[in-house]
């Protein structure tokens, strides 16, 4: 952690380095699921694995693990040396890159709790336990490296918070949410027990909104869930790298004008993936409803230091970081690589790109490289 009186060599020698966003895929035994679904659906199961396998995990795996139906399949391929699948090849990448830390998200076999359409909540959230399992086993396997969360079928959310009751007792201290939440703002009522239970067990709130992929054609993309301005997405690719801080602006002010943080003040997000330029906008904003439209309010605290209080975000490569840290500080900024997704590939987003802007302090690198996720995740 990082202390008020410093000296450089200090600073880096108590402060870890944390990559605040990266991804991970579990390998997952998926006859684990005949003990996690109900017996009167097992049937149903078996035949919507061997279906739709193919749409939310390894076919081959599941086709041999649930019934034995096919002959003649392969074995699955060896993970050793691949960072993305093996524990070990992962640590290594995290050292290779310049961090002590990394948060894994490790759900890519249901990449929105909010598709209720999908797959039905009962299947849903046997998977959510069968990945809760798994990570929870990941991060203890390497609990000085890896940062793992919980992810929850969220139109459940009575079943969400029996989980989260769960998982806590297996050492997960973070659930993975969306910036929205089955098409309304955050600070829907609904949400309120929800909230209770993520205050009551002192988790943290990863927001990381569900990219838009690629599929279709070249010239109109689908948006996996509802962002805000979703339905004008499609086109140009701009659902992940402009839509992200837009729903996250707005997730803010609904969490913030909306009273929720209010009401549940020890609520603490981790926004990935949006960039860090949204968060001065949404600030400036919901002041200016804040003073301007009181009556529409339900907070008595100006927005913008609830979000200073309560959420840190993304710095992300291309982003102007000493501008940003002169107009806000740098106690609500992290870092991270997006390893091995796209902007790991294609933007620069290195350790270096922090620790060489002459215009940060050294307090101000240590906090973005590790010390403000250290404070949020308490670790």
């Amino acid at each position: 952690m990082v202390v008020s009186e410093y000296s450089r060599s200090e600073v880096e020698a108590k402060t870890k380095r944390i990559d605040g966003d990266t991804h991970y895929t579990l390998t997952l035994d998926y006859k684990e699921l005949q003990d996690l679904i109900p017996r009167a659906k097992m049937a149903e199961a078996q035949d919507m694995m061997w279906r739709d396998g193919e749409r939310f995990a390894n076919p081959n795996g599941v086709r041999a693990d649930v019934g034995g139906r096919v002959g003649n399949v392969g074995a699955p391929k060896s993970t050793e040396g691949d960072p993305t699948r093996n524990p070990d090849a992962r640590v290594e990448q995290i050292k290779k890159l310049g961090f002590d830390y990394g948060i894994l998200i490790c759900n890519t076999a249901m990449p929105a709790p909010l598709r209720p359409a999908d797959k039905p909540v009962w299947l849903r959230s046997a998977l959510a336990q069968l990945y809760n399992n798994a990570s929870a086993e990941l991060q203890a396997t390497h609990p000085d490296h890896f940062i793992c969360h919980a992810t929850v079928p969220w139109d459940d959310l009575e079943f969400s918070i029996q989980e989260l009751q769960r998982v806590k007792k297996l050492g997960l201290n973070n659930v993975l949410i969306a910036g929205s939440y089955m098409n309304q703002n955050l600070d829907a009522y609904e949400l309120y027990p929800f909230w209770e239970a993520v205050t009551d067990l002192d988790m943290t709130c990863f927001v990381h909104d569900t990219p838009q992929p690629c599929g279709g054609t070249i010239l109109h993309h689908s948006t996996p869930y509802p962002m805000v301005g979703w339905e004008r997405y499609e086109r140009l690719h701009i659902g992940t790298y402009v839509g992200f801080g837009i729903d996250y602006a707005v997730a803010a002010a609904s969490l913030t004008l909306g009273g929720v943080l209010d009401e549940f003040p020890g609520l603490r997000f981790v926004f990935m993936e949006g960039g860090a330029l949204w968060m001065q906008y949404a600030m400036a904003g919901s002041d200016r409803s804040f003073f301007i439209e009181p009556a529409c309010s339900r907070t008595r605290n100006r927005p913008s230091e609830l979000m200073l209080e309560h959420f840190v975000t993304e710095v992300q490569g291309l982003e102007p970081v000493e501008a940003i840290v002169m107009g806000m500080g740098s106690k609500n900024l992290f870092m991270s690589t997006d390893f091995p997704h796209p902007e790991f590939q294609a933007l620069p987003n290195d350790t270096s790109d922090i620790t060489d802007k002459p215009g940060l302090s050294d307090q101000d690198k240590a906090n973005i490289l590790g010390g403000n996720l250290a404070r949020f995740l308490k670790v």
